[in-house]
């Protein structure tokens, strides 16, 4: 073909797609803006990319008020009763006491704790809904669910310690995220004093906003690479190496709590990132530690937010309770 026709061609083509960029750009924002999900591949993933990116108001359960409480060793926990949490893409009620969120009627018997952040808590499912109480249905066990959103490890086993569950149960489920890593590495005072300032402070004011067509210039920007974005995503592969040492300190630091207890660990990243090289089987140091892959994937997430759709609980409670039986028997 003739190279100017090619170039012709291909400015053409660049052209297209910038006019449905646009257009795809304002549909999804004002869609985004009035809570509709537009469940078509570049629509979904603009859609993705605004709401992450802070293009349009997402909620946060730390912000509700009376869902959370201070305490002095986790900056806070769940406020004991009910706490209702709604997003575009779920409503939820969420019950919690002191023996964490309700898993439903507990049977007499050792029993189960789970620990882990926002995707163990049940961030966008409802309290039956959760991979704790569906693992409590299947094996016929108590089940604690201890999860708090944004905890990291360390401060999950704080929690797990405090609870008073402990001489209750003979298993730790812990689940790891990828955003685990910060507060594995350092959790002291100053981290401690700089992340309570962000859930009690007071909010920043006279902060400068952007302006209207700088806003627009970025929206559309990211409506344009969304599509690039979204393929990327779905064949990346994270490095699970980094994240071993810290969690593996962490949970070395808290061997009393652990003491005696089987400890079963599995991930559940972002929108179903996967890690390319997670541990099967016991560790190697500490053979009460078992590393588990559940298998979840990007189907098992919902579209905007990044947790765990209630399908993606029931898969996580069925491998789980798949381990716990297969482990019994050996």
């Amino acid at each position: 073909m003739n190279p100017s026709r090619l170039l012709g061609w291909a400015l053409l083509a660049f052209i297209i797609y910038c006019t449905l960029g646009a257009v795809v750009y304002f549909a999804s924002l004002l869609t985004l803006q009035k809570g509709v999900l537009l469940d078509v591949p570049w629509f979904v993933s603009t859609q993705k990319s605004l709401y992450r990116r802070g293009m349009v108001n997402a909620n946060s359960w730390l912000g509700i008020p009376g869902c959370i409480t201070p305490d002095p060793d986790l900056i806070y926990k769940p406020s004991n009763g009910t706490c209702k949490f709604d997003d575009i893409e779920f409503k939820t009620t969420l019950n919690f006491t002191d023996e964490g969120r309700n898993t439903g009627p507990k049977l007499a018997g050792t029993g189960i704790a789970v620990i882990g952040d926002s995707h163990a808590m049940g961030w966008g499912v409802n309290d039956r809904e959760t991979f704790s109480a569906r693992l409590q249905t299947l094996s016929g066990r108590p089940v604690y669910n201890l999860g708090v959103a944004s905890y990291g490890t360390a401060r999950e086993l704080i929690r797990l310690k405090k609870s008073g569950v402990l001489d209750k149960v003979d298993t730790v489920i812990i689940q790891y995220c990828n955003n685990d890593l910060n507060e594995n590495l350092k959790f002291d005072t100053a981290s401690k004093q700089d992340l309570n300032d962000k859930v009690f402070g007071d909010a920043p004011k006279n902060l400068s906003q952007p302006s209207p067509l700088k806003r627009i210039a970025k929206g559309y920007g990211l409506a344009l690479a969304a599509p690039f974005r979204s393929l990327s995503e779905s064949l990346r592969r994270k490095n699970f190496t980094p994240h071993y040492e810290p969690l593996m300190q962490a949970i070395a630091q808290h061997g009393d709590t652990l003491a005696g207890k089987r400890v079963i660990i599995f991930y559940s990243n972002p929108y179903g990132l996967k890690y390319r090289n997670f541990p099967s089987g016991p560790d190697a140091r500490l053979p009460n530690v078992n590393f588990l892959d559940v298998g979840l994937t990007r189907s098992d997430h919902r579209k905007l937010d990044n947790h765990m759709t209630p399908e993606g609980h029931r898969k996580a409670a069925e491998r789980l309770f798949e381990h716990l039986q297969a482990s019994a028997h050996r």
